[in-house]
């Protein structure tokens, strides 16, 4: 074989390893990530310590390693034109021809051998593969300095020039949610981690009306309450702070604290002469339309951790606790007085029995699907089945919607307490 054919084939192949090395380098080096990164921070090798020299400068890495790649590929180019007069005269065929052909042939190799193999491989194994390129791509960045210096304030120029906008780079809270379900999906994190995740993303969009304790459910007292009735309401609904009310619950004149009501446990005479509206400390009032976030900030600067929520009549919607807000980020929180009731128990993959106060969003993401739409005026799957039957429904009333039949299984006080869901198939709706 012709000396100058062997050298040419052996550049050619060096030319296409080099090129592979620097497009696997690429994805090595940026896609390792901040837990890899700290272990490497802490190594003592070379390649670890030369990894973090590399990333110190991200900008002028990227730079070096794109010169190199486009100088070495230029490099195959070359000498691949030379292949491609050989073989025209070789074969006796048109040089144009000849060129065609080397231009498909080439671009397949680069793309193949050059490109797609080697980021394949370093997206697998970035540590490995950062390694390995680590100390020659350093004195490369070494050799290539000047150059990658000159571009990477051009691009720094032609960036400030532009004005780009480093927020632009930001995610969405949907996209936030999206990455947080594939990294349980890849079990990079737990399901509690992304549902930690889900709420704090979630935060500043949930209104006080959609987390409150509607006012069918507050434990209230009356101002004319003797004591001993008092602690036994204090007693059974295990709460510590009670909203005091004059004449109904509309009428709202504080919040008893139950530690207040210590001292009148060892005097009968200060227990006859208690008036509750002395002792009632002042309650904070909430439009039922105000973030979670906002009113959060309001409770740590009052140092409150219980409003009354007001409607736009300022009739008493329902109450809200700083524990309430808590709970949308963290989940939900039990303490000993909370009872085991399931909000959602799952009998099959097409059955399920909820409590009338589950969220409509729950029941969307339990159900995949969407069972409310702007105009309707409610939160609750108790609210849906009220408004669908436009009147109090009776024991046992169903319906079917979006190919689901939904079922009143227990009302109390006009209050639908749990209901039944069944998807139903198209054959059995038909029948």
């Amino acid at each position: 074989m012709d000396t100058d054919v062997v050298i040419n084939l052996t550049l050619l192949l060096l030319f296409l390893i080099a090129s592979g090395l620097f497009s696997g380098s690429e994805v090595s080096l940026f896609s390792i990530d901040s837990y890899k990164l700290r272990e490497l921070k802490k190594g003592t090798d070379i390649f670890a310590k030369t990894i973090i020299s590399l990333l110190e400068s991200p900008r002028r890495l990227l730079v070096t390693i794109l010169i190199g790649n486009t100088l070495v590929n230029v490099a195959t180019s070359i000498i691949a034109v030379t292949f491609a007069f050989s073989a025209s005269q070789y074969f006796n065929i048109s040089i144009d021809v000849a060129i065609i052909l080397q231009i498909i042939v080439t671009t397949v190799i680069i793309l193949i051998v050059g490109e797609i193999t080697p980021k394949v491989i370093a997206a697998k194994h970035p540590v490995i593969f950062a390694k390995i390129v680590s100390i020659p791509l350093y004195w490369i960045s070494v050799l290539l300095f000047p150059i990658a210096k000159i571009l990477t304030d051009i691009i720094k120029l032609i960036s400030s020039k532009m004005a780009l906008n480093k927020n632009n780079t930001a995610l969405f809270p949907s996209e936030i949610n999206d990455l947080a379900e594939i990294s349980l999906e890849k079990g990079t994190i737990e399901e509690g981690e992304q549902e930690l995740i889900q709420g704090i993303v979630s935060f500043k969009t949930v209104t006080v009306r959609e987390v409150m304790t509607p006012r069918v459910d507050i434990v209230a007292v009356s101002s004319d309450t003797d004591f001993d009735e008092l602690l036994k309401i204090v007693t059974e609904s295990g709460h510590s702070r009670i909203p005091l009310y004059k004449n109904n619950i509309d009428e709202i004149e504080g919040i008893i604290y139950a530690k207040d009501l210590l001292p009148y446990f060892t005097s009968l005479e200060l227990r006859k002469k208690l008036l509750l509206t002395k002792i009632a400390r002042k309650a904070m009032f909430i439009p039922e339309n105000k973030l979670i976030s906002d009113l959060m900030q309001d409770f740590q600067k009052m140092n409150m951790h219980v409003g009354i929520v007001v409607d736009e009549y300022g009739g008493t919607a329902g109450l809200i606790t700083m524990e309430d807000i808590l709970e949308e980020i963290v989940g939900e929180i039990k303490d000993e007085y909370d009872d085991d009731e399931q909000e959602i128990s799952v009998i099959s993959d097409s059955e399920y029995l909820v409590i009338g106060k589950v969220s409509i969003d729950e029941i969307n993401n339990l159900l995949k699907t969407d069972i409310s739409s702007e105009n309707d005026d409610y939160d609750t799957i108790a609210g849906f089945i009220f408004n669908h039957s436009g009147t109090i429904p009776e024991l046992d009333y169903k319906f079917i919607f979006k190919d689901y039949q939904f079922t009143v299984k227990e009302i109390t006080n006009n209050r639908i307490n749990k209901v039944h869901i069944l998807k139903i198939l198209n054959k059995e709706i038909d029948a």
